[in-house]
């Protein structure tokens, strides 16, 4: 099986799909996409000009939620949503705020858009605000039974509420006290530990 990830430094999209594939033990290429790729070659693979895409044997997905939700449906073995129904619904409720509610609006190209008049360090100060800002709203509905987001295990949830809370600290956003017990917690896990991506810059 041939499996590329195309990925972009600082992508908090394609952090989510790589902790996946990492936790997964699927093994896997990361393809490097530069800021001038996004709106040229790549779009051969992505015409969205989005990343992450992640080909299997040659055929392309897109959007990370579609992804790890593909990834969790063909392998099985090592679980991440969740071990009954009721547990599933909370993971996926987690993961479509942070996707849709948190990330979306503080995308940069959605900014760029909606906001041109700010510059570079305006906006990233606004997104780490935002993001912040959603965060205090999900923390009263998670980790209620155990360090992890939802239920007693490390799970998809898990995996976006941290990427996004290291996104907000990639801003210069203050650190939180609840997010930051949250990210220690999963870390003493020691598979969690290995799977997890390292941290690295976007392209500015």
């Amino acid at each position: 099986m041939d499996v590329l990830l195309y990925s972009a430094k600082g992508s908090n999209c394609s952090e989510r799909v790589q902790w996946v594939l990492n936790f997964k033990r699927i093994p896997y290429q990361r393809i490097e996409v530069s800021s001038q790729e996004l709106g040229s070659s790549y779009l051969t693979v992505n015409p969205f000009g989005y990343v992450p895409s992640l080909s299997v044997d040659g055929l392309v997905f897109s959007e990370s939620m579609a992804i790890v939700e593909y990834l969790e449906e063909r392998f099985t073995d090592i679980p991440l949503l969740g071990n009954n129904l009721n547990e599933k619904t909370h993971i996926r409720r987690v993961c479509e705020y942070v996707n849709g509610s948190i990330h979306s609006p503080q995308n940069k190209t959605v900014l760029k858009f909606f906001r041109p008049d700010l510059d570079d360090s305006s906006k990233r100060q606004l997104r780490g605000e935002w993001i912040t800002h959603c965060l205090d709203k999900l923390s009263a509905s998670i980790c209620h039974d155990s360090g992890y987001v939802i239920g007693h295990n490390f799970s998809l949830a898990d995996i976006f509420v941290a990427s996004i809370y290291k996104k907000a600290r990639q801003h210069g956003a203050a650190g939180h006290e609840f997010y930051h017990q949250h990210l220690m917690f999963i870390r003493n896990n020691e598979q969690v530990a290995r799977a997890e991506p390292p941290e690295d810059k976007p392209h500015e």
